[in-house]
């Protein structure tokens, strides 16, 4: 199992939405990198992230390499995954059995547009058990990206992308319903995704051993510790 340390800043220093790293408080973040491909013979695109943290937001910021760039969906909630897109799955109070928690997912295109869940393990098979973000909390995260939208066709110049998003704590509290803190010491379990792309390109932070890509897959995720 990977760990990976989420870095503390300041709540007085401002956390820019920028594909910009050197001279910028993104200096200071561990850099986590998607490089197990699963269901491929070689390597896929390389996709990094970043993740920064204070007491009322979580921030990610990917880089991306990518010869084909695309978007359709516009709608919040709708299937980003379809799209070239990146993915994070957390369970922000893993049971102390180590048995899979309840996960929120935040899967944003290249375009900014997103989807935030809050779901059971088994809530695909009993077709229950999952919440979707609402238009008032979604309002309040924020989400820059490198490529101008709101939807992408394919170009042959097309090489690369970055995202950057701030989660509020008050979003995801309401979103889970959990008191939640974000605070030193506290630690997630957690995936980090790079989706719309052939299967055997698909590349995860932590390795998911199973036959073809199933990202939901709480079992199968690392440890995220907050600084």
């Amino acid at each position: 199992m990977r760990t990976y340390e989420v870095s503390r800043i300041d709540a007085d220093r401002a956390v820019p939405l920028t594909g910009a790293v050197d001279g910028t408080v993104w200096e200071r973040a561990n850099v986590a990198r998607l490089d197990e491909y699963a269901w491929g013979d070689e390597p896929g695109p390389e996709t990094t992230v970043r993740a920064l943290f204070d007491a009322e937001a979580l921030y990610l910021q990917f880089h991306v390499e990518d010869d084909e760039i695309t978007a359709d969906v516009t709608e919040l909630n709708g299937p980003t995954f379809e799209d070239s897109s990146v993915e994070l799955f957390a369970t922000p109070a893993p049971p102390e059995d180590g048995s899979p928690g309840r996960y929120f997912n935040f899967e944003a295109n290249c375009c900014g547009t997103f989807k935030l869940a809050w779901q059971e393990p088994n809530w695909r098979e009993r077709d229950v058990g999952r919440d979707l973000v609402s238009p008032t909390d979604a309002a309040a995260v924020e989400v820059e990206t490198s490529v101008p939208g709101p939807t992408k066709t394919a170009s042959p110049d097309d090489d690369s992308w970055w995202l950057a998003a701030r989660l509020p704590r008050s979003t995801l509290r309401s979103l889970t319903d959990l008191p939640l803190e974000l605070d030193s010491g506290t630690v997630w379990r957690g995936n980090f995704y790079r989706s719309g792309l052939p299967d055997a390109q698909k590349g995860t932070w932590n390795r998911i051993e199973l036959p073809e890509p199933t990202y939901h897959s709480p079992a199968y995720f690392g440890r995220i510790e907050f600084e």
